[in-house]
């Protein structure tokens, strides 16, 4: 019998992991309202041809090319030529970035907005066709497939970020942007990695609302709570982060199968997955579609649990029940035991022996695996923990003057080094119509980026 239990939860969750792979791709010839991962490919191309890290003249081709796409989908965009500071371990930075910023009119019949986020800044030796190529090419093709079909409710914000991979400077310099203030909802795309499903592992706090949401209209749902829970317990950080710690309501998707290929050269498009290019965009396009119809006035509510329970198939429920479930399974391993005990089929001092046991495995386990996994660090003299060869501070060799204290003098400090900057408002700058590029005098060759401890 307890084999036969054994093959049947084995085989449910073979079952459960093959449902969950991501989509076909669909072809360039596919039906133009729909998105299209071999078209949004050709946007993949052009982006991750060389690392193209934030103050680079690969850097510049790049936003070049992605001003003349966001031209043609008649996006009106905008360079956001400004700067972004922020204090991180006692260090004091500003980030010089151009945020590229266009908008794709609804109907008027609202006055919020979605903001669509993917960064264009790579790794100083990553292609970034992951990371996150993938997320600039899905927002272009899902903004062309909107404009197949009647106009949304909502206006969409395409905001492509600048200096992600180095501070999250571009995301911090857009909220100072006038249209941060009409934004309803936001989404995030992101890459840890070149394949997989593209999952949605991060939500806003008082998530309920956004969680059904996401459960109703995606073709490909993939999101799990636990996830949510895991992530918001580690160090790492997206341009989501900075727009859920200021209370704005949304999401954040990412693939992390292929995570070799993560900040490395390798990234490069032949290796890009388009599946999970397909599964990035699919959910996307219904996404936006949806929150398009949808009011935008009320976007909070208690939290939700949710998770795939076979393939697409969703639960999500109140997270007040989990109260109940715990209680639940709390008194029926309290009747297993007593059962057990009343029949002699366990002792107290098996299950006491039983539960020792289970906490020296654990022991055990973390006494063998982490001085391997410490030897396979050592083998790759190259990398380090973030699994990247180079980081922010080896890229631009960046000073760091005396030392002290985070205080009001530090934020002052900080405040006169961006002061010396130039910035304009939310230091846009509209972009010629005809030449698709920063008007002469607005670009730079390096951004300023500037590290004090003060």
């Amino acid at each position: 019998m307890a084999a036969l239990i054994f093959l049947v939860v084995t085989s449910l969750s073979l079952l459960s992991l093959y449902l969950l792979s991501p989509p076909a791709p669909e072809p360039a010839s596919a039906p133009a309202a729909t998105f299209s991962a071999e078209r949004a490919m050709q946007h993949v191309r052009q982006i991750a041809q060389e690392p193209h890290p934030m103050g680079t003249l690969a850097h510049a081709k790049v936003r070049t090319y992605l001003l003349q796409q966001m031209q043609a989908l008649e996006l009106n965009p905008q360079v956001q030529d400004t700067t972004a500071a922020e204090v991180y371990g006692g260090v004091g930075m500003v980030g010089h970035v151009y945020n590229l910023v266009g908008r794709l009119k609804g109907n008027g019949k609202s006055d919020k907005a979605i903001l669509l986020i993917a960064h264009y800044d790579s790794q100083p030796n990553a292609l970034g066709a992951g990371d996150d190529g993938a997320g600039v090419a899905a927002i272009l093709e899902t903004v062309r497939a909107l404009r197949q079909t009647e106009p949304l409710e909502h206006d969409v914000i395409v905001l492509l970020t600048d200096g992600e991979e180095f501070g999250l400077y571009g995301a911090k310099a857009f909220l100072k942007h006038p249209w941060a203030k009409e934004v309803g909802v936001v989404m995030n795309l992101e890459g840890r990695g070149n394949e997989g499903p593209s999952m949605t592992f991060e939500m806003s706090p008082e998530n309920g609302w956004v969680t059904r949401q996401y459960a109703a209209a995606v073709p490909h749902p993939y999101f799990s709570s636990l996830a949510y829970e895991i992530y918001s317990r580690m160090p790492n950080n997206t341009d989501f982060t900075v727009y859920k710690e200021a209370g704005y309501t949304g999401l954040n998707s990412a693939f992390i199968d292929g995570f070799v290929h993560y900040h490395k050269a390798t990234d490069a498009p032949e290796n890009l997955s388009k599946r999970s290019l397909q599964h990035h965009g699919s959910n996307m396009l219904a996404l936006t579609r949806h929150f398009g119809h949808t009011s935008l006035e009320a976007t909070k509510a208690p939290d939700a649990v949710f998770f795939n329970f076979i393939g697409s198939w969703v639960i999500t429920y109140s997270a007040g029940l989990n109260l109940l479930w715990v209680a639940l399974t709390a008194l029926l391993l309290l009747v297993t035991l007593v059962i057990g005990l009343r029949k002699q089929v366990i002792t107290v001092r098996q299950v006491i022996l039983g539960f020792v046991l289970y906490l020296l495995m654990l022991v055990v386990v973390v006494a063998l695996f982490y001085p391997i996994n410490e030897a396979v660090w050592r083998l790759l003299p190259l990398s380090h923990r973030h699994n990247g060869v180079y980081s922010a501070d080896n890229f631009f060799g960046l000073p760091t003057v005396g030392a002290g204290l985070i205080s009001a003098a530090q934020l002052a400090g900080i405040a006169v080094a961006a002061a010396v900057l130039p910035a304009d408002g939310c230091g846009c700058t509209s972009v010629c119509a005809d030449a698709g590029r920063i008007p002469a005098g607005t670009q730079r060759s390096l951004p300023f980026h500037f590290s004090a401890t003060l």
